[in-house]
């Protein structure tokens, strides 16, 4: 069973903690994609508002990883937190006053997205120094079990949030979801670091852009996540677009969509969880792989059905293969990741999968603006089956895996 990291009492703290954040999360991001849909009807702004709210990490991203490596891990963890309670603050007043715009939004999303840049390489580094080294690899697979049940649950209470009373209501249950994390972190003692001489900016940003290059696994992991984010988590923050432009559903079929989504993902969370698999160490398997195509298939079919159960069944799919590749993509990095370089190569990992689901959706709401959902879903999968092909026809013989 690959639940090991429970015994350490810490991290059961920081995981419930961590149990109330990412619901907070995952409602929020229902009510701000219903935002931009409600407010426009456009499929453009939607894929404009998600990709705002991703990009940020691609440009913060490195320097957030950084200071993650020279700081304080239990600040810089207040920090996120209360500068995300801040955001969503700051969009419920927009709301209850009526005040609440196009641009507004897009300057939410982009200080969400901030917030988020630099929150990714706090938890990444945090989780694992709450327990022993040989119990990273849990760490990875529980915390993937939380973000999929919370995501098979919090989308559907916030589209019913958002049908039965309001937005403002599914952003003030956000908020409170926010507030048990600030306690329990203050009772969390992670594994310091060792100490280094006090090395400059660019040149410790530089060491983890070398640990990287260095090593070949961490760079096919690096290109095959950025495929799959483009293709197929991008599809992910577009859903308003299938929910409501296709078959018009509103907010609860937006719901539906998201849970179906999370259902798929929690499959693949609990497979990955109990230890029913080992670790791949080849990102190129042939296991991988055919994941990746599945996936790609179901992008294509969901964008061009007419019935509701198949597009639920679709998202399900993708829900599960995007679970299974991410925990399997990042088991690989963490396995051997020294604790003082957590911060740079983790962030790099999210700046890769984060930017290219920005990257994605942002081309799939134009494209599905210009030619429809269905022609631009089509694209997108034979976009991907393309380089993917590409990928296993010139992967190198051989990498290492380990790196001491």
């Amino acid at each position: 069973m690959n639940l090991v990291a429970l015994r350490s009492p810490e991290f059961r703290l920081y995981f419930l903690g961590a149990v109330a954040n990412v619901n907070a999360l995952w409602i929020s991001r229902i009510v701000i994609g219903w935002l931009a849909w409600d407010m426009t009807g456009s499929p453009q702004f939607v894929g404009i508002v998600a990709a705002c709210s991703l990009l940020p990490t691609l440009l913060g991203g490195p320097f957030f990883g950084v200071i993650v490596d020279r700081s304080d891990i239990k600040k810089a963890a207040y920090a996120t937190n209360i500068a995300m309670i801040g955001c969503i603050t700051v969009l419920s007043a927009l709301q209850v006053s009526g005040n609440i715009t196009q641009i507004s939004l897009i300057l939410i999303a982009l200080a969400i997205g901030t917030v988020t840049a630099a929150h990714h390489p706090v938890r990444l580094s945090l989780a694992p120094r709450l327990v022993e080294p040989v119990y990273v690899t849990s760490v990875v697979a529980l915390s993937a079990l939380n973000f999929n049940l919370a995501r098979l649950i919090s989308p559907a209470i916030g589209g019913l949030l958002i049908d039965l009373t309001s937005p403002t209501t599914a952003l003030l249950v956000t908020l409170i979801l926010f507030l048990p994390n600030l306690t329990i972190l203050f009772r969390l003692h992670p594994r310091e670091l060792t100490k280094h001489s006090a090395e400059p900016f660019t040149t410790a940003m530089a060491e983890g852009l070398r640990y990287i290059r260095q090593r070949s696994l961490i760079l096919i992991v690096l290109v095959t996540t950025t495929v799959f984010s483009i293709t197929i988590r991008g599809v992910l923050e577009v859903l308003p677009i299938i929910a409501d432009g296709s078959f018009k559903l509103g907010a609860v079929g937006l719901g539906q969509l998201g849970s179906a989504v999370g259902g798929g993902a929690l499959c693949s969370a609990l497979y990955k969880a109990l230890g029913w698999q080992q670790i791949s160490r080849n990102a190129l398997s042939l296991g991988n792989m055919s994941i990746a195509i599945i996936g790609l298939m179901a992008v294509a079919v969901l964008g061009t059905t007419q019935i509701w159960s198949m597009a639920l069944l679709c998202a399900a799919l993708l829900g599960a293969t995007g679970t299974y590749f991410g925990v399997t993509m990042q088991s690989m990095i963490q396995w051997d990741l020294p604790d003082n370089m957590r911060g740079r190569v983790m962030s790099i990992w999210v700046v890769v999968g984060l930017g290219s689901t920005a990257l994605g959706a942002f081309l799939i709401g134009t494209l599905a603006n210009l030619i429809g959902i269905g022609a631009a879903s089509l694209w997108i999968s034979g976009l991907g089956l393309f380089v993917l092909l590409v990928l296993m026809l010139y992967k190198p013989k051989k990498y290492h895996t380990r790196h001491r």
